[in-house]
C-alpha cells in the first residue's frame, strides 16, 4: 500500500463510534483524542504528523512529529509514544511501520517492522502496538483487533 511521503497528515480512529478521534502525542506518548475545528491550536499539532519513508526500510513509513521536528512515534515495550531520534538501529526499526490494508476493511493498518504481526492499535485512548495474542495485557486482546488496529489518512489539522 503506496502513501505519500513527506506530506502533512493526520490519523483518524475507523472504530465505529470513535471517528472522531485522532492519533496524538502528549507527554511523548501516544494517545487518541477527539480533534475539531474548535480544538486548541496545540492539540491540532500533536495530532499532526509528516509521513516519511521509513527509518528502517524506504518502503514503509515512519511519523515525524509536526511540532517537535526530529521525533518520531515509535513503540517501546509495546506502548507508541513521541521520542527524538537517537540514531540507533533499534530506534529506527522501533519507529517504522509498514503500510497494509485496513485490518478492518477500511482505512490502512500499520504493521511494526521489527515484530511482525504487531499493528499500531489504539485501546482506551491509548495506542499500543499489538498482535491481539491476548497475553494477559487488556490492549492485546483480539476482540476489536481489527478495528482498533485500522485508521485513516486523514488531511492535516495542522497544515
Amino acid at each position: 500500500m503506496l502513501l505519500p511521503t513527506d506530506r502533512r497528515q493526520s490519523l483518524r480512529v475507523t472504530t465505529w463510534g470513535h471517528t472522531d478521534r485522532y492519533l496524538r502525542h502528549a507527554d511523548s506518548l501516544a494517545y487518541t483524542e477527539v480533534v475539531g475545528s474548535g480544538s486548541s491550536s496545540l492539540l491540532k499539532q500533536d495530532a499532526t504528523y509528516t509521513l516519511r519513508r521509513g527509518l528502517a526500510d524506504s518502503s514503509c513509513y515512519s511519523f515525524e512529529s509536526v511540532n517537535y521536528p526530529g521525533q518520531f512515534l515509535r513503540h517501546a515495550d509495546s506502548r507508541v509514544r513521541n521520542a527524538p531520534d537517537d540514531g540507533s538501529g533499534l530506534f529506527r526499526q522501533d519507529a517504522t511501520f509498514c503500510a497494509r490494508p485496513g485490518l478492518g476493511g477500511t482505512g490502512v493498518t500499520f504493521e511494526s517492522i521489527n515484530i511482525p504481526g504487531t499493528y499500531l492499535r489504539h485501546y482506551a485512548s491509548q495506542v499500543f502496538i499489538a498482535s491481539g495474542n491476548g497475553a494477559g495485557d487488556q490492549y492485546d486482546r483480539p476482540q476489536n483487533l481489527s478495528a482498533d488496529s485500522s485508521w485513516a489518512v486523514a488531511a492535516p489539522w495542522a497544515p
